[in-house]
């Protein structure tokens, strides 16, 4: 029932109830058909399960109830005025907003994502993250394309050149690139985050996309970044919707836009500061920050 609930659609869920099926079955995380159908955001199967009497609004996760996720989706007016409906509260339904706009920033145009790094760094200036990596601003112009000033086949280069470029928002900051992991890498994140906070993610070949974060000039952590969330914190991971499990986004524009928001960032074009071929300054780092 889960199952079907999450992936095959109402006419599967209304065979199955047709034929005995709970419409508020568990699963062993405690999740009823109706929070598949809710991650999922399947119309026909949530009117489904609705008309057969599904359980709405109890919590199953934190505060999170089947109801309050399609409160946060366009099928709210499903659940909307349904006998105990509880309306999202304000700053919740604003950092929704928030994190949708965000994505938003990050969507539609291709990437090339594999083995991709990427920091968000918040407040400073291109010179000043230059600086920071160790290097003279005056030596490093803005290029792109085919003037790098390395030899893009060439990995042993590749590892050692970051591409900084300056984005403009409210606040602003800069955004460090490189086919590679650097930008994502603890030392590179706290030479670069005295007196603010970077997060970097790097897009690993072998799988998973891994997230730092770095405050202060201060390692604070590292996390695999778009997991379905299994507990009700940190509340980010739900405002940029990992939950939604069967509703894609363009080139994974909701991880990004959370390493993004992570930082204290906001870009109104994210996909043109994460283009390796757009120009920037490129940075050779010190031996110190390589490994």
């Amino acid at each position: 029932m889960h199952l079907a609930a999450r992936h095959a659609g109402g006419e599967a869920v209304a065979v199955l109830l047709e034929r005995g099926a709970e419409a508020d079955a568990r699963d062993g995380r405690e999740h009823t058909p109706l929070w598949h159908a809710a991650c999922a955001v399947d119309e026909t199967a949530v009117r489904a399960l609705i008309a057969a009497g599904a359980d709405v609004w109890t919590p199953q996760l934190g505060p999170w109830s089947p109801g309050r996720l399609l409160l946060t989706t366009p099928l709210a007016p499903l659940v909307a005025e349904l006998p105990g409906a509880r309306p999202l509260p304000a700053g919740e339904a604003a950092a929704f907003r928030e994190a949708d706009a965000l994505t938003a920033a990050f969507g539609e145009q291709e990437i090339w994502m594999e083995g991709l790094g990427v920091c968000f760094v918040r407040d400073l200036s291109e010179d000043e993250v230059i600086r920071r990596l160790g290097a003279d601003p005056a030596a490093c112009p803005r290029t792109g394309g085919e003037d790098m000033p390395f030899d893009p086949t060439d990995f042993d280069e590749v590892d050692r050149y970051v591409g900084v470029a300056a984005v403009p928002g409210s606040p602003g900051g800069c955004v460090i690139v490189q086919d590679g992991f650097m930008p994502s890498d603890a030392a590179l994140l706290e030479a670069i985050s005295a007196g603010t906070e970077a997060y970097g993610i790097y897009v690993n070949p072998k799988g998973g996309t891994h997230g730092t974060l770095a405050r202060d000039g201060e390692y604070q952590g590292n996390e695999e970044v778009g997991l379905t969330p299994h507990q009700a914190e940190p509340p980010a991971r739900w405002h940029f919707r990992f939950w939604q499990t069967t509703q894609e986004f363009p080139y994974a524009a909701n991880v990004f836009a959370y390493g993004c928001a992570a930082a204290g960032l906001r870009i109104a074009d994210g996909r043109r500061a994460m283009d390796l071929g757009a120009p920037r300054r490129w940075v050779e780092l010190p031996p110190h920050l390589i490994r």
